[in-house]
């Protein structure tokens, strides 16, 4: 029983100097309070102290920061678009863009194990969601300048297949 509360304290104390050596930057002072009673055969130190830096006062200045959109967030006008939203296991979807001016759109809702892919060749848009399926592959093919492609897919409650364009 007292050796395990020994080696407890010195795990702690262990623990303590390695918290310190890795927090030398900051600014609060660590300390450790021994648990282990005299009893015990050994004594861990107190109270190990670091004392606190001082920081230089009256040169903060508080900086503006402007807003700066994140590349997924801003599309020009020539750029290409693809989206995913994928609720499910183990569904692969993969979109290829060539050209320019190419919105895709893919969602697989509830589904597993399907696989997709959207070729587009510019100037192209197509939408295309699964919802509850299992084990289908789907391949949509868009050379330039294609028809739009709004489709959904559905497993229907009764076991059939619903396509919708």
């Amino acid at each position: 029983m007292h050796i395990a509360m020994i080696s407890r304290a010195l795990l702690g104390g262990a623990l303590v100097a390695a918290g310190m050596a890795t927090s030398a930057a900051h600014c609060a002072e660590s300390a450790y309070i021994s648990q282990v009673s005299a009893k015990a055969g050994a004594t861990a130190p107190t109270t190990i102290s670091q004392p606190a830096p001082i920081a230089p006062g009256g040169n903060y200045a508080q900086r503006q920061v402007a807003f700066v959109p994140t590349p997924e967030t801003t599309r020009a006008r020539s750029s290409n678009f693809a989206n995913t939203l994928e609720i499910g296991s183990a569904n692969n979807v993969f979109q290829a863009q060539a050209g320019g001016k190419n919105f895709s759109n893919v969602g697989v809702l509830g589904g597993n194990d399907n696989n997709v892919a959207v070729l587009q060749g510019g100037r192209d848009f197509s939408n295309l969601q699964l919802v509850n399926t299992q084990g289908l592959s789907i391949a949509v093919l868009q050379p330039p300048g294609s028809a739009p492609i709004n489709m959904l897919i559905a497993r229907l409650p009764n076991g059939g297949l619903l396509i919708k364009r």
